[in-house]
């Protein structure tokens, strides 16, 4: 049930007005915050499909007492065929704490769904739990005489700043996709186009390029301003 129970109610992404900061949280896996949703004692899983190549931020509330070394959250990303796929990201907190972040996880291309796992005891349970994606994708189609190009946000976080590229084009001004959103741009040109500068809340994507003949290319890991990937508060 609590399997069950996780997988029905895990967001992608906080609610407007949630406060990272606070110890309880408006909405997540339970709409009462003091409510503990995934319980234990054991370990609680749920899946969700994937945004392949898209850089993922968990940050999860602990219910009760504050939990310890002896539990863990934290995602993993699987294939097609259920087997894992890249690193496991999980954290074990160092000291007794109410929230733990892990940041900046970048789903493998080849990863079909990721799973978000939590360690429960009978005195520890988690109450809220974030799960934000960041990521967009470039497409491009030929017409007669003219390139469509669209890119479209396939995160839930809005990204800032993104400046496309294309060989025979003129520039384009920057511009900004909310979740979910497209931009789609049309010029005389025959590409590729490049994609660059995304900002999301905690740094840079990589450069995307696209090609009609060549297919995509995804540029460096995501960039984030200073800290760790994996903290505890």
């Amino acid at each position: 049930m609590r399997e069950v129970l996780c997988a029905l109610l895990l967001l992608l992404g906080p609610p407007t007005g949630a406060d990272p900061t606070m110890p309880g949280c408006l909405g997540g896996i339970a709409p009462d915050p003091r409510a503990g949703v995934v319980i234990g004692p054991g370990t609680a899983r749920s899946a969700l499909d994937v945004v392949p190549g898209g850089v993922y931020d968990l940050s999860v509330w602990a219910g009760s007492r504050a939990p310890g070394p002896a539990t863990a959250t934290g995602l993993r990303f699987l294939d097609g065929a259920g087997v894992q796929t890249g690193r496991t990201y999980a954290l074990r907190p160092a000291r007794e704490t109410k929230r733990q972040n892990s940041y900046g996880m970048v789903a493998p291309r080849d990863a079909a769904t990721v799973e978000f796992f939590a360690t429960t005891t009978t005195e520890i349970h988690w109450d809220c739990v974030f799960l934000r994606v960041s990521a967009y994708d470039v497409a491009l189609e030929a017409g007669q005489d003219t390139l469509k190009i669209t890119v479209t946000n396939t995160g839930s976080e809005p990204l800032t700043g993104l400046k496309l590229t294309v060989t025979g084009c003129a520039d384009f001004p920057p511009f900004d996709l909310k979740d979910q959103e497209q931009v789609v741009r049309t010029c005389a040109g025959s590409g590729p186009a490049q994609v660059s500068g995304a900002l999301y809340w905690n740094g840079a994507l990589p450069d995307v390029s696209e090609s009609l003949d060549l297919g995509r290319r995804v540029g460096d890991q995501p960039q984030h301003p200073g800290g760790r990937q994996l903290q505890d508060r």
